[in-house]
């Protein structure tokens, strides 16, 4: 069986009345990376068409009775595919048209280029939104609350206070709710997400918790995952500069560090061999720089930088083989 098709397994299972008692089996199967991306891709098609199902032309095309349907792992091969056609369907429908709901910008996708500096979307109640570069956010406003969905990368949101309309934030396996206040939401690799409070409150929920949440207060962090939510803990403050295009390390295994900023990097940085092995780098880094923060490592740890034909900047040991056949 291929791992797509696992994926779609696992995908109805975790939506059926078994979710629960196959939750630990499902977090072993999902720790291979390979099927955590497959799994995620099929919870993003499922999201894409539960959005678009929300939007007035969805629900003229009778998209709003799918959210509600349940589907046997066997039969998901053939619900996805239709699924997916009437969301496409819908989609191309709401691109043409323009209607209202564009109009309106109260059910909309919006995302940030990977090449650009972080951009702030200005929400039809008043909050404010920042993306990080990569970042892709489901918006759906009605009359009776405000519903977002980070879908990829990292936000900041600033919550216009409305008692009447709650404001949640889904990403990854758990939610964020709050009124008016400032919080970073990020999905972390694995499928799971990362909540740091700024200013105010916010509860933060699980999938499977249910009801049952942790109060967070500002300062705080905290991270879900498998419907697992972690324990409070104190924010560190050089990671919340990001907006203004830095990315910080403190004392972070060299390797991590690098695939950390390859996250949002327009040139990738890559490590030759164990060129890397036992290095910790600290400092704060421009990501629109690739090249400083690799002549930087390089310089720290007696590295060479050398650009390469595919567009890459490789850090590779003086001396070695790989040094040597690039010369």
């Amino acid at each position: 069986m291929s791992i797509e098709q696992e994926a779609a397994d696992w995908f109805a299972v975790m939506r059926g009345p078994d979710a629960e008692a196959s939750c630990a089996a499902f977090e072993a199967w999902r720790m291979d990376p390979a099927r955590a991306q497959a799994y995620e891709e099929k919870l993003r098609a499922w999201d894409t068409t539960m959005f678009l199902a929300n939007t007035a032309t969805g629900k003229r095309r009778g998209l709003e009775g799918v959210g509600r349907r349940k589907f046997a792992p066997q039969g998901w091969a053939w619900a996805a595919a239709a699924i997916l056609a009437v969301g496409v369907g819908a989609m191309l429908a709401i691109k043409v048209a323009g209607g209202l709901d564009a109009q309106a910008g109260s059910h909309r996708l919006v995302s940030a280029a990977m090449d650009e500096a972080p951009r702030t979307i200005h929400l039809p109640d008043g909050s404010n939104v920042t993306l990080d570069r990569g970042a892709r956010l489901q918006v759906a406003f009605d009359e009776g609350g405000r519903r977002l969905r980070l879908l990829a990368g990292r936000a900041r949101f600033a919550v216009a206070h409305d008692t009447s309309r709650p404001f949640i934030v889904e990403a990854g396996g758990g939610s964020v709710e709050a009124h008016g206040t400032l919080f970073d939401v990020a999905l972390l690799p694995g499928a799971a997400a990362d909540v740091s409070l700024l200013e105010g409150a916010v509860e933060v929920r699980s999938v499977l918790a249910g009801r049952r949440g942790v109060d967070l207060k500002a300062g705080e962090s905290i991270s879900f995952a498998g419907g697992t939510l972690g324990k409070p803990r104190a924010i560190i403050a050089a990671t919340l500069q990001w907006p203004r295009d830095m990315i910080v390390f403190d004392g972070m295994d060299l390797v991590a560090a690098v695939a950390a900023f390859n996250l949002t990097s327009p040139t990738p940085v890559v490590i030759e061999g164990d060129a890397a092995a036992g290095m910790r780098i600290t400092g704060s880094f421009r990501r629109s720089d690739p090249e400083a923060f690799a002549r930087q490592a390089a310089l720290t740890f007696g590295l060479v930088v050398q650009a390469r034909e595919e567009g890459t900047l490789a850090l590779v040991r003086p001396g070695s083989e790989e040094s040597q056949k690039r010369r």
